[in-house]
């Protein structure tokens, strides 16, 4: 009887931990994708020659993200917002703050 319910607690406890851990990849999956659209999202304002670059937003199926523009003396600071957003009840939002020297 003893075993059986060592046993039993046994296999609840490693249940209980692959269910945790399966919340946690799924979550770190969704973050990971998160910062893949923030990176596409950086990298493509950064394409952008140097004298076209405004503020703006953009709106994809993943998500949207808006940029600040602001222009100081050496170079140019792009403050980028996302919002991903691959299905309603998924939301991540981030910032990065990048720098453009001036050609």
């Amino acid at each position: 009887m003893i075993g059986v319910v060592l046993l039993a607690v046994v296999v609840i406890s490693l249940a209980s931990a692959g269910l945790y851990s399966q919340r946690t990849l799924a979550r770190a999956r969704i973050e990971l994708e998160a910062a893949e659209f923030q990176q596409v999202e950086l990298e493509r304002l950064l394409s952008v020659p140097y004298d076209s670059l405004r503020n703006g937003s953009r709106e994809t199926d993943d998500g949207e993200s808006s940029w600040q523009v602001e222009e100081r003396y050496t170079h140019r600071q792009i403050l980028l917002i996302t919002h991903f957003a691959p299905s309603e009840a998924i939301s991540v939002w981030d910032t990065v703050a990048a720098y453009r020297l001036a050609p």
